[in-house]
């Protein structure tokens, strides 16, 4: 996981307490030792949080912004270059639907699958496995990481198989 912050965090606790083995990369110190103490292992950048991935695993992206999401995949010590056919990468931030789109087909061009899974709920609800998950990606996608997304949320709402939709979703519910 990329981003232990308030949500990012929270994730990594709940995980962690379901027995999945998590890997955190953060920028704050603080963030990466709170992670660790959840039962977490640490990687010094996206890069690394990447390559200690499994053949079928998830890198998930929960930071802030476009700008972050694309640095943690495409700059100097992004995670694209070291993901690997099979694996995928589940974006969690509220973004633009064509961000989104753009960095779900530069992914595509490696093998690489993208769920497009912004959330809601805040970090109470990311800890108690409450938090509303709005997920677009090929059900095939979905289904081969159902185990992973039964623990992080048990209010799931699979939009659509188009990566953007689950953007847009988030943003005509963040307006109503």
């Amino acid at each position: 996981m990329v981003g232990a912050g308030n949500m990012g965090g929270a994730m990594v606790a709940r995980l962690c307490e379901a027995g999945v083995s998590v890997v955190v990369c953060d920028i704050d110190a603080r963030r990466q030792q709170q992670a660790a103490d959840a039962g977490a292992s640490l990687a010094d950048a996206p890069a690394m949080a990447a390559q200690a991935l499994g053949e079928h695993g998830v890198l998930i992206v929960c930071v802030v912004d476009a700008v972050q999401s694309r640095a943690v995949l495409f700059g100097p010590e992004g995670a694209a270059p070291r993901l690997r056919p099979g694996q995928t990468v589940m974006l969690c931030p509220t973004i633009a639907p064509q961000d989104t789109e753009r960095f779900a087909a530069r992914l595509a061009e490696r093998g690489v699958a993208c769920i497009d899974a912004p959330l809601s709920g805040g970090p109470a609800r990311a800890r108690d496995g409450s938090m509303s998950v709005m997920l677009a990606a090929p059900a095939a996608v979905l289904d081969r990481h159902a185990a992973l997304l039964d623990a992080l949320s048990s209010r799931q709402f699979r939009i659509s198989e188009r990566a953007g939709d689950g953007a847009r979703t988030k943003l005509a519910n963040n307006l109503l």
